[in-house]
């Protein structure tokens, strides 16, 4: 089954009903329903806010023009054109023939538009709109069900009146009949052929009789089909709905067959009615009429097998085959994954009994030290553990002993012994691990001649739960005795020799380089070098594990498979990626693992997965870019005078200081899961960053006065990288009192005011001197009018002979 989800209404779809589907030149995907437009980005809808004056929201087809505009076909409201801030409408008062519109085609600079009444063509320059002549109603109308070009000649299929072809070798464009036929419902045109669907059933033309008039129809399938694409292989589609009863689906057209693929590809719906094909994401996206929308991954990076539901235990390989140990027994599976052959319960213990009853050999038994083995098990009862190859036969581990099987699947040998875990040592002995009983290592285990460890030896493996070799060595881990090491005949407990004290050990494999890989109960990693010493080269803590129980555990290249209830942890020098339900493993509670041929095969409780391993190892791209969805300010929206096509446009934000509480919802561009996104932001490149959020909002609270740049950084669990993205300038201006010119104001009018002061206490002092020396000075006259003027010539004349003489006591 390829990987699909459901998206309904419950997921922002304006309603259920899906009439057409079409990818914009950014591949974005725009959905056109019963009740209006929307667009899919980031696993979220945004749905197009169509005016008031639209009457009629049922959307039948998109289309866009050269100039990047979106075109709507409203069935019953005309054509309308959104460039990503207005609408400009198109109806039947301004030239269409009529309101109904069923389909749209953009070319050369123009708008052809099907109406139920013929074609109009719109000039998206001038808006002129030209309706060709030529048309010939039936039951008052001329249905346009569909368009094509071929040689730069514009072809339309009508409902009820076959196929015509627009002439513009006339000043007016008229209308030539091509093909009479009746009930044309949808067209598909691939590689000059014409698929042509009617009521249940396809037509099929090669698109050069058509023109010589020397049409040969073929007919085949048996449903009627309204919507045709091609994938990158070329691979036909078609989305069909009966009408009057359940034929409908999704097909392949495929060697004039119409393949039903609907379960393969995971729908439920009968009554699909469009379908398009993102080429570059290699996604599929399938309109239903009653169940909204899916979307198929048709890369081949992982495929899931029912099996009937059965239960997977283990898995082998031989070739290009595949063995799969189940709850009912052995299949063996080919290359196409279909099942060859099935050695079932029943054929083992029908081989139990002939043994039992023909044997000359003592049949173990639990005083002999041998774990309980039931011989009274009934078929239906049995329980299997594992299976293995060995050198040129299969191994298969039971609650009612263990079988040897050749590689044609026949049963050869039957060995009475009740193992929950069997291996083979380095030099190729068979190794029994008997739960609380030691260990036995056999010489010939066909007659049961073994060495038993006791379970007293603290060398001697106890509750072992994986063996690995590595060159001359084998491995055993225990989930409460730690690492083992079988070496020269003898075993070694690397716990009670203190070389690695690490005691609840879950899942041993090794990498490319030999080095050995080991999980351990509590969920940490070790990566080892066990060659010449024990040498730790890489632990993997738990906090870097996504998950919190790891199910599997497996190396490839120079990667790490880690499995846990999330999913498969990718690992390599520190970067973890994870694989989940999004990319289609629906099912992660993993029973059993298995590495061949560059294929991941994971078995669970019903049936298993398959998963291309260069693919999830691969480099992936992430995300390119990030778009502001929507903007609120104190939890007032702004204005959508600010967005064009849903996007702010502008990349600052002013506010002033009470309106400092911002809301910011954004969209990441080019990457292909969602789910797997977490975003973190800050706004100064000083600022912590803030902890990791799954949504794509940022909410900022009472942000002082300052300059912002909102940094958003995406990390992509898909991808695994992060990526940085500057999204938005915020500047909150101060109050007013806080602002410079608030401060040059004062500023000025403190200096005007000090000057302003010292020059009046200049003029004030100028003033007081004044006033003094006209006082000294009337004084002074006072005094000279008073005295005798000889008296002052004689003592004037007295002073200056002292200052001469230098008498100053005188």
């Amino acid at each position: 089954m390829k990987p699909c989800k459901n998206y309904t209404t419950a997921d922002g779809l304006p309603n259920n009903a899906i009439r057409s589907l079409y990818l914009d030149k950014n591949t974005d995907l725009w959905i056109g329903t019963e009740n209006g437009v929307s667009k899919l980005e980031n696993g979220s809808f945004t749905n197009l806010p169509l005016p008031e004056t639209i009457a009629n929201k049922s959307c039948w087809d998109i289309s866009q023009d050269e100039n990047g505009n979106m075109w709507f076909a409203s069935y019953g409201g005309g054509v309308y054109s959104f460039n990503g801030t207005k609408f400009t409408f198109y109806n039947k008062n301004n030239g269409l023939p009529a309101d109904r519109v069923r389909k749209l085609l953009s070319y050369e600079g123009k708008m052809y538009v099907g109406t139920e009444l013929g074609v109009a063509i719109i000039d998206i320059k001038t808006n002129r709109i030209i309706t060709p002549k030529g048309i010939n109603p039936h039951f008052g109308v001329f249905i346009v069900t569909d368009f094509f070009v071929y040689n730069n000649q514009i072809y339309f299929s009508t409902c009820n009146e076959g196929l015509f072809k627009i002439s513009t070798n006339t000043r007016t464009p008229k209308i030539e009949s091509v093909l009479d036929y009746r009930n044309v419902m949808s067209l598909g045109f691939y590689n000059n052929i014409l698929f042509s669907a009617n009521k249940g059933f396809l037509n099929y033309y090669k698109i050069e009789d058509i023109i010589a008039q020397k049409t040969k129809i073929q007919t085949f399938g048996k449903t009627t089909v309204w919507d045709f694409t091609k994938d990158n292989k070329n691979t036909i589609y078609a989305a069909a709905w009966g009408i009057y009863d359940l034929s409908g689906g999704l097909f392949q057209v495929k060697n004039n067959q119409l393949q039903n693929i609907s379960e393969e590809y995971g729908i439920d719906s009968k009554n699909l009615l469009s379908v398009v094909c993102n080429t570059k994401k290699n996604i599929l996206y399938v309109g239903s009429k009653d169940k909204g929308i899916y979307v198929v991954q048709l890369d081949e990076t992982i495929d899931y097998n029912s099996l009937n539901d059965k239960a997977v235990v283990d898995f082998e390989t031989l070739d290009s085959k595949k063995i799969i140990l189940h709850q009912d027994g052995i299949s063996f599976l080919d290359a196409k994954n279909s099942i060859s052959k099935t050695i079932t319960a029943f054929d083992f213990k029908k081989f139990e009994v002939a043994y039992i009853n023909n044997s000359r050999q003592k049949l173990p038994s639990h005083a002999d030290g041998f774990y309980e083995l039931k011989y009274n098990i009934a078929a239906q009862e049995i329980e299997f553990y594992e299976i293995l190859k060995h050198q040129k036969s299969l191994w298969i581990s039971s609650n009612i002993g263990v079988f040897e099987m050749n590689f044609e699947g026949e049963i050869i040998n039957y060995i009475p012994i009740h193992s929950y875990k069997i291996g083979f040592t380095s030099d190729n002995k068979f190794i029994e691990t008997i739960p609380y009983a030691g260990v036995r290592v056999y010489d010939d285990v066909h007659h049961l001649k073994a060495k038993h460890f006791s379970e007293y030896d603290t060398n001697t493996p106890l509750d072992v739960v994986g063996i690995l070799n590595s060159n001359d060595k084998t491995y055993l881990i225990s989930v409460f005795q730690g690492l083992f090491v079988h070496q020269n005949q003898k075993f070694q407990s690397l716990l009670k020799a203190n070389i690695w004290k690490e005691s609840k050990l879950k899942f041993i494999t090794k990498n490319k380089k030999g080095n050995l890989i080991i999980a351990s109960e509590f969920g940490a990693i070790a990566v080892i070098d066990a060659s010449n010493s024990f040498r730790i080269l890489r632990t993997i803590s738990k906090n870097q594990i996504i998950g919190n129980t790891i199910t599997f555990l497996e190396s490839y290249k120079d990667f790490i498979l880690i499995g846990t209830e999330k999913g498969i942890n990718i690992y390599q020098n520190g970067i973890t990626q994870l694989f989940d339900k999004e990319q289609g493993l629906e099912d992660a509670a993993i029973t059993s693992s298995y590495i061949s041929n560059e294929q991941l095969y994971l078995g669970t409780k019903k049936g298993f997965y398959t998963i291309n391993l260069n693919k999830i190892t691969a480099n992936k791209n992430t995300v390119s870019s990030i778009e502001i969805r929507a903007i609120a300010i104190n939890s007032i929206p702004i204005s959508p005078n600010n967005y064009r096509w849903f996007t702010y446009n502008s990349n600052e934000l002013v506010c002033d200081y009470q309106h400092n509480t911002i809301a910011v919802d954004f969209v990441p561009k080019g990457h292909l899961f969602p789910n797997k996104l977490k975003f973190r932001y800050r706004l100064k490149k000083t600022n912590r960053w803030s902890p990791y959020s799954e949504k794509p909002f940022v909410y900022l609270s009472y942000l002082p006065n300052d300059t912002y740049h909102l940094e958003i950084e995406v990390l992509d669990l898909n991808a695994g990288k992060t990526s940085r993205f500057n999204i938005l300038k915020i500047r909150i201006q101060p109050p007013f009192w806080k602002a410079r010119w608030f401060y040059g104001l004062v500023g000025a009018l403190m200096v005007l005011g000090t000057v302003l002061i010292i020059l009046r206490i200049k003029k004030r002092a100028v003033q007081k001197a004044e006033t003094e020396n006209r006082i000294a000075k009337a004084k002074l006259e006072t005094l000279l009018s008073q005295m005798n003027p000889h008296f002052t010539f004689n003592a004037l004349n007295t002073i200056q002979s002292f200052v001469f003489n230098k008498d100053a006591h005188k």
